[in-house]
């Protein structure tokens, strides 16, 4: 085959170009056509998400109405009671605020929920929101992969414009930022008649008192029937006072029987029934009873009084007395044998041990006490310097133990293992418990 001539080639050239040029033309107009495509969706799109978020917004405003009304103690309740279906707030449409917290009422046990009403409603707005975003991003995308090699530079910059042409959808955040407040309509005190009224009702849960003839005799006492509301009436009435109540018992009295009477009701003085003030009675009780509990070395009762204060909301003294009674502990478990001798001597109750009392002028009594204790650790005349036989017969099993440990421990003696009850009857079992107490074992 010859050569094509110059004209020839150069026709053949020119050829190309022009065919190159006429597809670089074409996907020119086409970026202008998928460009007004990807407009017109974020359009479409924009209004979809402004329905949605007008949407969500009145969700969230009834929602805030409601509470607004109920008060924030109902927040639980009404977050229990909504889910994430705002459809249930219509029940409250042509309620009261009365009406609305009595409602509530029915759901004030239901166990809380994860998330609240308010935030499940931003979070279902941010799911919407990405969502069509990527509608729009997929809109957008359309115009890739539509080039050839001699017009993908036309392409790339094309994907760019119509990028920036379409942007993004325009988002708004709903405000959850919310307080409900105290509640509209909501008592939070007492007027003089309404505590004169309140008391007479607790003044009627007791009768005269009739001697056997059925006369009065002029004594009240609690009518049996009402025993039970009278008592949980008393203890709360005593905790308000405790707490550092200012008002005096006819008014505490009637604070209760307000509250269980009235569920709705806020009084001021109720904030009383889980939080004690500086300087309250109960904080100088404490004070003493634990002194005196030191001092008679009673941990149940130390123990009992921190946890008292963790129920009325006093940390700090909480972490006070709690390292009081671990330094107590300490002290105690470096006792020696001696010392702990000459407290079960004299008569003292150790509550580690929980021995009971022996006193020197009681041996003849409490010889014949411990000739029963068949658990009772034998003799050791090893020890006999320091806990003789006159003594050891007229101490407990449990303080004859805890004295023979201690000077095991002091001499660094190492006990043998314990026999195993593993297996065997109630009864075998009970003997072999005896049997290690009596060897000293452990």
């Amino acid at each position: 085959m010859g050569l094509l001539s110059s004209r020839t080639f150069r026709q053949i050239a020119t050829g190309a170009l022009t065919g190159i040029e006429e597809k670089r033309n074409d996907m020119r107009d086409r970026i202008d056509t998928y460009r007004e495509k990807a407009v017109n969706k974020k359009n479409e799109i924009q209004k979809k998400y402004n329905a949605y978020y007008d949407e969500e917004k009145e969700n969230i405003n009834t929602f805030k109405t409601v509470a607004t009304a109920a008060g924030d103690d109902y927040l639980p309740a009404l977050n229990s009671f909504v889910g994430t279906d705002p459809s249930r707030l219509s029940i409250f449409d042509r309620m009261n605020a009365n009406e609305i917290r009595t409602e509530l009422d029915k759901y004030k046990d239901a166990a809380p929920t994860d998330t609240g009403f308010i935030q499940s409603r931003q979070e279902r707005l941010k799911l919407k929101e990405s969502e069509l975003n990527q509608n729009l991003q997929d809109q957008v995308g359309l115009f890739k992969g539509t080039s050839t090699l001699f017009t993908r530079d036309i392409e790339d910059r094309g994907v760019k414009d119509i990028q920036a042409e379409a942007g993004t959808l325009e988002s708004q955040r709903l405000k959850t930022d919310f307080t409900a407040g105290a509640g509209i309509g909501l008592k939070t005190s007492l007027k003089l008649s309404e505590v004169q009224n309140n008391f007479s009702i607790y003044d009627n849960y007791y009768m005269d008192k009739l001697d056997a003839l059925g006369n009065k005799t002029g004594e009240r006492m609690i009518n049996p029937q009402f025993a039970d509301n009278v008592a949980q009436i008393d203890k709360q009435a005593d905790t308000l006072i405790d707490n550092g109540f200012g008002g005096n018992r006819t008014q505490a009295i009637a604070e209760i029987v307000e509250m269980m009477n009235n569920p709705s009701y806020r009084g001021d003085a109720l904030q009383f029934l889980n939080n004690a003030v500086d300087g309250s009675p109960i904080l100088l009780d404490t004070e003493e009873a634990f002194s005196d509990a030191i001092e008679k070395r009673n941990i149940t009762l130390m123990e009992n009084l921190i946890k008292d204060l963790e129920n009325r909301n006093r940390p700090d003294e909480v972490k006070m007395y709690t390292d009081r009674l671990e330094q107590f502990k300490e002290d105690e478990a470096n006792l020696s044998a001696e010392t702990i001798k000459e407290r079960a001597l004299e008569g003292s109750t150790d509550t580690i041990t929980g021995g009971i009392q022996v006193a020197k002028d009681k041996k003849e009594e409490s010889d014949k006490l411990v000739d029963f204790q068949v658990d009772k650790p034998k003799f050791k005349k090893e020890y006999r310097d320091i806990l003789p036989y006159r003594e050891w017969s007229g101490l407990s099993e449990d303080k004859v133990k805890e004295i023979y440990d201690k000077l095991d421990k002091e001499k660094g003696v190492e006990k043998s293992k314990a026999l195993t009850t593993e297996g065997l009857n109630e009864s075998d079992a009970a003997f072999i418990d005896r049997l290690n107490t009596t060897l000293g074992l452990s």
